[in-house]
């Protein structure tokens, strides 16, 4: 093939590509590295024609593409193969064999894959970064509703632990002004009772304070869950820890009943939500009702946990104090981490209640040859609650145990509805 063949004879299929024209500047640079590439080329127009289906290939649609380089390939063969039977203008002598036909539909099928591959990886990059960018604003997104629920966190657990011993100091410190002149003795010991309420809120801060400075991890109920929070903290509270609310009730002026059932095999977090939620509803009692008896319940049952608290009705002289209305907003919380439900309101006889179920996973029980057994968990067997009485207590009605299936999530709002 010589050179200007393909342009010369066939300027139509050259008008949709700019760089084919003669007065184009990219065309008059190039010519000279044609040219001297013709010896080893052939022909430099042929180049020009596989940029322009190159062009073609890159920039339009795949059907639209493939039908104008078929197009193009007939419009530059058909000439060649039976110019001379048709008696056709063809510059030049040699008929197109079957090979160089062959060669001519490869390099147009070879450059139009060309062409089409690198359309498909602009399209896909193009695609990439537009995925790229909207994962980056659902990150943002998850970014700020984390924060979101991390500060929310934060703040119940700084609500559950500041209400609780600031309400168990103020009881204490009334109750100590009241016997100052009368009994010193007495005064003494509550101001120790208020001391030790300070040094226990201070240290469970420092706890909270401590996880929220570590990069452990977290889990349901905080950054760690368990008996050991690390050097220098103190332990997470569980259900083991019961009684040292029960103390810090008592020392303000509360008779406090315990039922607690054993807590192997309940999750360490379940057991931070049940002492969460005894904690409020303690808390609760000391503002709203003052030196009053309270029965804490704790039964268990195939993967679930209840609890329940009531106190009887205010104390005569006990003046109530402002809440937040934080306390039941949080236990609400708590108990659906688990999927339970809550009820909390008047129990008819002037007092109020609070019953809490908890749901977990029981562990499957272990077969006698040390494996795990594949059947359906019997859990653990219903034992009688190990009763804790206050030497001091007074006689109190023993509210039932609260029945999962009664229970609705509902919070019944009333005289002691604020925490």
């Amino acid at each position: 093939m010589r050179s200007g063949s393909v342009a010369g004879a066939h300027p139509f299929f050259l008008v949709p590509a700019p760089a084919l024209l003669p007065f184009n500047p990219a065309r008059i640079l190039l010519d000279p590295v044609f040219e001297l590439t013709d010896p080893l080329v052939g022909f430099h127009d042929g180049l020009y024609v596989v940029c322009a289906l190159y062009a073609v290939a890159r920039h339009a649609r795949p059907p639209r593409s493939a039908a104008a380089i078929g197009a193009a390939v007939v419009a530059i063969a058909l000439p060649e193969m039976v110019g001379p039977w048709l008696s056709l203008p063809v510059p030049r002598e040699p008929v197109l064999g079957p090979i160089e036909a062959v060669l001519i539909v490869a390099m147009a099928a070879g450059t139009w894959l060309l062409g089409f591959s690198q359309r498909r990886i602009h399209a896909d990059a193009a695609q990439l970064r537009e995925l790229a960018g909207r994962l980056r604003a659902e990150q943002e997104v998850s970014a700020r509703r984390a924060v979101v629920a991390e500060r929310a966190r934060i703040a119940r657990d700084l609500h559950d632990l500041v209400a609780h011993h600031v309400s168990a100091i103020a009881m204490q410190a009334r109750a100590t002004a009241e016997v100052l002149s009368e009994d010193p003795a007495l005064a003494g010991r509550g101001v120790a009772g208020i001391g030790e309420a300070a040094d226990t809120a201070l240290a469970e801060m420092r706890r909270l304070l401590g996880l929220l400075a570590d990069d452990r991890g977290s889990g349901p109920e905080g950054p760690l869950v368990g008996d050991h929070a690390g050097p220098g903290l103190a332990p997470e509270p569980s259900l083991r820890h019961l009684e040292r609310l029960a103390a810090t009730a008592r020392a303000a002026g509360c008779r406090v009943g315990i039922d607690v059932v054993p807590v192997a095999g309940i999750p360490p977090a379940v057991q931070v939500s049940a002492y969460r939620i005894v904690q409020e509803a303690l808390t609760n009692v000391l503002r709203h009702a003052g030196a009053t008896g309270v029965r804490i319940g704790l039964s268990r049952g195939r993967g679930r946990l209840s609890v329940a608290v009531g106190n009887g009705p205010p104390a005569p002289a006990h003046i109530p104090l402002p809440g937040s209305g934080l306390g039941l907003v949080g236990m609400r919380e708590r108990v659906a981490l688990f999927g339970g439900t809550l009820r909390a309101g008047p129990d008819g006889e002037g007092g109020w209640r609070v019953e809490a179920v908890l749901h977990f996973p029981e562990p499957l029980p272990a077969r006698p040859d040390g494996g795990v057994s594949s059947g359906v968990s019997s859990g653990v067997p219903a034992a009688d609650p190990v009763r804790r009485e206050d030497s001091r207590d007074l006689p109190l009605r023993r509210a039932p145990t609260p029945d999962p299936g009664s229970c609705t999530d509902v919070t019944v709002t009333g005289p002691q509805g604020v925490a």
